[in-house]
């Protein structure tokens, strides 16, 4: 379907008033295009709560640069360098080391997670993280992941329980998921599950998939004020000979409004997994988005930035970091609070 707001439409009709609620609403301009096109922005009001945790139970951080100071990107042109990978692996093999109990790392594709892990597994940064956390990888039959779950929240309160007592090598567990997996969409990731979630790049959706690139040619061309024209963006015989070249063609002829919705179903897809953690008021995550794209200077953000589309409660506490020491520090003094506010409750 490329659209629904015709289906949708009968039901505003026949309403006086219709109520959308939902946590993954955001970013609000996306569900506004799919059902409400025809309908002026006056006509529309969106309303966001606060959370219900206070300040200091979430540190959501743009971490632009790894351990050894190199530029995280991983654009679809550079996401593959070795270099990128092992700066990745050097970032985790950090993070094992301040983050208690579990640790979460999204990836954009199973493929990706796949190369990922094959590349830390030939160089021993899988070593590295194991010394420190129990590795799970999500699987790609959602009948096995309730099982994978199950054994990492056994790993984490086992060794959690254990640290307490006799301050053991291992602190936790490290679970490597696929953002559009089962783990992501709607798995509840409270407390020890989920003290750290992070979000490897921007998970943009595949540019070679055709339904959506002729969603993308369709929205693009909801702005012509001829409505039966359609935006001249090719796929056609293309597709069959490159669908990603296609694809990224597509996206570069469009001037806004396909552009702006394939950049928001990549936000409602960070939002929704970076929300699996932080479940009632007093659980505390840390939420790091491993790409310099997240932190560019703040004062350049509009609209169209990555962060702008975050939800508010996060926004509101949202660091943008260019030096990982900064970080890891930060790191630290969120995790030995907590910790302190935890165990006096």
């Amino acid at each position: 379907m490329l659209t629904g707001d015709k289906i949708f439409s009968e039901i505003v009709d026949q309403a006086h008033s219709v109520v959308l609620a939902g946590g993954t609403l955001q970013p609000i301009e996306e569900t506004r295009e799919r059902l409400f096109p025809w309908l002026p922005p006056d006509q529309l009001q969106f309303f966001s709560c606060s959370h219900i945790v206070p300040p200091e139970s979430i540190l959501p951080v743009a971490v632009s640069h790894g351990p050894s100071g190199r530029t995280f990107d991983f654009s679809y042109s550079s996401r593959r360098s070795s270099i990128m990978i092992q700066e990745l692996g050097q970032l985790l093999c950090n993070l094992v080391t301040v983050v208690p109990e579990g640790i979460v790392v999204f990836f954009s594709s199973f493929d990706y997670e796949g190369q990922v892990y094959d590349a830390w597994l030939a160089s021993g940064i899988l070593e590295r993280i194991k010394k420190k956390k129990r590795l799970f990888r999500e699987p790609r039959k959602n009948t096995y992941v309730e099982s994978v779950l199950k054994e990492y929240k056994e790993t984490i309160d086992t060794l959690s329980s254990r640290e307490r007592k006799e301050n053991p090598s291992q602190s936790g567990a490290m679970l490597l998921a696929v953002v559009g997996g089962k783990i992501s969409e709607g798995i509840n990731l409270s407390d020890g599950m989920g003290r750290c979630i992070v979000m490897v790049g921007l998970p943009y959706a595949s540019p070679s998939d055709i339904e959506l690139m002729e969603r993308v040619k369709y929205i693009e061309g909801l702005g012509d004020s001829d409505s039966t024209k359609t935006p001249n963006l090719s796929l056609g015989n293309e597709l069959c000979s490159g669908e990603v070249h296609a694809g990224f063609n597509v996206l570069r002829s469009c001037r806004r409004r396909g552009k702006e919705y394939y950049e928001n179903l990549c936000m409602k897809a960070v939002n929704q997994s970076i929300g699996r953690a932080i479940r009632h008021i007093n659980d505390y995550a840390a939420i790091l988005l491993v790409d310099t794209r997240y932190a560019s200077d703040s004062s350049k953000r509009n609209f169209c930035h990555p962060t702008s589309k975050l939800p508010q409660w996060i926004k509101d506490r949202f660091v943008a970091s260019t030096d990982y020491g900064e970080v890891h520090r930060m790191l630290h003094q969120f995790f030995k609070h907590n910790k302190k506010r935890w165990l006096q409750q």
